[in-house]
């Protein structure tokens, strides 16, 4: 290799043509291939007897021509003072023990042992590797990754050139993996759109606290992928990438993205997606459509810049043989460019390498994921592959001879990544721009846009043509005289056998057992065989104070309650109260459902409500509805999210079940609660009508009384109440009472009343009547 690298010095010395280093080029890949058995790892003797054995390299076979022997010295405590004071712990220098700096053609593996007191947590992604730069500064190497064995904690990191190394203590960031909400447009009916980055961060489009992508699509959901491509990993994240390795027997960093990311996608199985995804991001996509065919909620996909193919840019031979360690004033005369485009070439080329890090191996045009690509076939799924035709830095390679090693630099053919070639997939096309602004120009975001435009889904209508229309009748007169009535519903043309009864008679169904007196109520619940009451001041077991504290989002979840007194949950079951955890959520809460192991919360914001399931650590958005009111509430093994625009249903594992929006029953119709019987729902509507809604049929009714309150199932009845009056839709039958209720909750043989008397509240058993 000595031999050859100065004989490469004459050439240029001398200003030989071109094919003379081509020839080079060629030799001395070959030459790599035969010794590539031969590579590996030593430790010079000053590395070897100096004792410091924090920082462990690893040099792959192949990575070089002839083997390498490594000389690790660590820096002394006065040349310390010439690095910048980011990092913790000692800083090593590795170099070739014979003096020869080479740039590798397999990534080097770099292992740094940290104190633990370093550590903020297993999800904290806040120490990385780094290396000096020849301006005394510091440059952070993409993905490093926290891992544990043995011997303690450690930072792994992958470089294809030596320097002097450390570890750099980064603010206390929480890892993001996953999809995240951008803006939710709770009255579109169009597909989420899903942004998937690369290797160029500004992609998200995130300027300041807005998103461009927000003004590009303004009718749309937006979300974003958030994945550790360049940014470093927490313990956890790596510890997952990790055991994909080993399930899988193989390192691929975008096989194991795109399998989280198709998990993430079926998560979010009530939306509908369009993907717009730049660079390597793209290629995460592909394969996560290629490996996971249940993945069937993707309308379309627009690849920008995306290796299809593979790409030559990133090939660690070609730079290494042609740009590293060479001056870009002597290639000038070589390549006929411009030194100064040949500076900002070789810097794109280095940045995109050290970027990627190992991922550069999969990225290869004869890889074992791009050759596995080839064979990709998704009809079902609308595929645009778009190229940039302008190289950046106004490089141009055509007509020299590094057009053959870098088509993706000639104008007309690449953007600086890809070519035209390498972007085949799906419908081709070619835009004008290059691989940083391909994204961002007028007239390509006016095409990416049409794209993904879709047509606005009308509502038909219901699936038969008879279901009644109600209008709002007058209340009737109030009599306390147990004077039986009948009440008969508002009717229109139909002749389907009614769910919902057509009349309703009142009589008396509940009796009265026991009261109670308090100066105020917020919630309340049966646990076990004791009454449970949530006031302003604190938790009331019947008559008796059991918890003094100001307490919120007091709700019966199964057979126990929960709530948040002072920053910590709470659990009511038959043993009593007890502190169960810390409330691990902060900011605006507009309500808050407790289950033992997950919580689902919601907050208002422009436009409508998000539901959020925070569970084991980590919190995702569970749905969306327009509306500003909130209620949730469990019931039979389901949860009801309820706004005034929308009821969603919920299984115990999380997944939807059902929803109906507000706007089927009339344009400035609300919903005020609901139930959740048989996988049909029953919904209370603010003009006092109730509506039966279900998979196969709908129906609403008005029995003219106002002021609705609640939807209950009690033992399988539906229960209504109104001011005054408690509704048995199954019965057919109602019940008045000589003043307002405030609330209701079931009991074991009856309910629980909350009535307003004014000045304080009273809280009474009623129980059905044996008659």
């Amino acid at each position: 290799m000595s031999f050859l690298k100065k004989l490469l010095e004459i050439v240029l010395k001398r200003k030989i043509l071109f094919f003379t280093l081509v020839f080079i080029s060629i030799t001395v890949f070959f030459l790599l291939i035969f010794f590539q058995k031969e590579g590996s790892l030593k430790i010079g003797k000053e590395g070897a007897e100096s004792g410091f054995i924090n920082l462990r390299v690893e040099i792959p076979p192949g990575a070089f021509g002839k083997q390498k022997v490594l000389k690790i010295t660590r820096v002394s405590d006065e040349e310390r003072k010439l690095y910048p004071d980011v990092f913790v712990g000692d800083l090593y220098r590795v170099e070739f023990a014979d003096g020869v700096d080479e740039f590798a053609l397999k990534p080097i593996r770099l292992k740094y042992y940290f104190d633990a007191k370093y550590l903020r947590g297993e999800n904290y992604n806040n120490l990385t590797f780094a290396y000096a730069t020849e301006d005394g500064g510091y440059r952070i190497i993409p993905g490093s990754m926290i891992g544990k064995d043995e011997r303690g904690y450690y930072v792994e990191a992958f470089t294809y050139h030596l320097s002097v190394f450390g570890v750099v203590l980064r603010s206390a960031g929480f890892q993001k993996h996953g999809i995240r909400l951008l803006r939710e447009a709770v009255n579109s009916s169009g597909p989420a759109v899903l942004l998937v980055p690369g290797e160029d961060p500004t992609f998200e489009g995130v300027v300041k606290d807005n998103n461009i992508w927000e003004t590009i699509f303004p009718d749309r959901t937006i979300m974003t992928y958030e994945y550790a491509l360049y940014e470093p990993r927490s313990l956890a994240y790596s510890e997952m990438y990790r055991s994909f390795i080993e399930k899988e027997g193989r390192r691929s960093f975008i096989d194991f993205e795109s399998d989280f990311l198709s998990q993430e996608i079926l998560k979010y199985s009530q939306y509908e997606f369009d993907i717009l995804a730049h660079g390597t991001g793209g290629l995460i996509v592909l394969r996560m459509l290629q490996r996971h065919p249940e993945v069937n909620n993707v309308r379309k996909v627009v690849l920008l810049s995306t290796p299809v193919q593979g790409t030559n840019v990133v090939n660690p031979l070609y730079f290494s043989s042609i740009f590293y360690g060479k001056d870009p004033e002597v290639l000038e005369d070589i390549f006929g460019i411009e030194w100064t485009k040949l500076k900002m070439l070789t810097l794109h080329i280095r940045n995109l390498i050290d970027t990627l890090g190992e991922v550069v191996q999969e990225i290869l045009p004869d890889s074992q994921l791009v050759k596995e690509l080839g064979g990709f076939s998704r009809n079902d799924v609308e595929i645009v592959s778009i190229c940039g035709d302008t190289p950046p830095y106004g490089v141009d390679v055509s007509g020299t001879e590094l057009e053959r090693f870098y088509p993706e630099f000639v104008k007309g053919r690449g953007d600086g990544f890809v070519s035209i070639q390498s972007c085949r997939v799906g419908k081709v096309e070619q835009l004008s721009g290059n691989f940083y602004d391909l994204y961002s120009r007028e007239e390509n975001v006016a095409h990416i846009r049409e794209l993904l435009k879709y047509e606005v889904q009308v509502f038909s209508g219901f699936r038969s043509d008879d279901y009644e229309e109600y209008l709002p009748s007058k209340n009737p007169e109030l009599s306390e005289e147990s004077v039986q009535k009948v009440v008969e519903a508002k009717e229109t043309k139909g002749t389907e056998l009614s769910v919902l009864p057509v009349k309703i008679l009142f009589e008396n169904f509940l009796e009265r057992i026991r009261s109670l007196e308090l100066s105020s109520y917020l919630s309340g619940a049966l646990v076990g065989k004791e009454v449970y009451i949530a006031t302003e001041s604190g938790v009331f077991a019947w008559d008796k104070k059991v918890f003094d504290k100001k307490i919120e989002f007091f709700k019966k979840v199964e057979d126990y309650a929960s709530f948040v007194g002072e920053g910590d949950i709470f659990i009511v079951d038959n043993i009593g109260i007890k502190k169960y955890a810390p409330f691990p959520l902060v900011g605006d809460i507009s309500d808050a459902l407790i289950t033992r192991n997950a919580i689902i919360y919601a907050r208002v914001v422009p436009g409508g409500v998000r539901y959020y399931l925070f569970r084991n650590g980590a919190e995702k958005l569970l749905a969306t509805s327009p509306g500003t009111t909130v209620r949730m509430k469990s019931e039979n093994g389901n949860y009801l999210l309820i706004t005034d625009g929308e009821v969603v249903a919920i299984g115990s594992d999380f997944k939807e079940k059902g929803r109906v929006l507000s706007s089927l029953f009339g344009e400035k119709v609300k919903i005020v609660d609901a139930s959740f019987k048989d996988d049909a729902f029953y919904i209370l509507l603010n003009d006092g009508s109730i509506a039966f809604v279900s998979s196969s049929r709908s129906e609403t009714k008005n029995y003219g009384l106002t002021v609705p309150k609640k939807v209950l199932n009690f033992q399988g009845r539906i229960l209504v109440v109104y001011d005054g009056v408690i509704l048995d839709l199954s019965a057919g039958k109602a019940q008045r009472f000589d003043r307002g209720i405030i609330d209701v909750f079931l009991g074991n043989e009856g309910l629980f009343i909350v009535f307003d008397e004014k000045v304080r509240v009273s809280v009474e058993e009623w129980r059905l009547s044996k008659d």
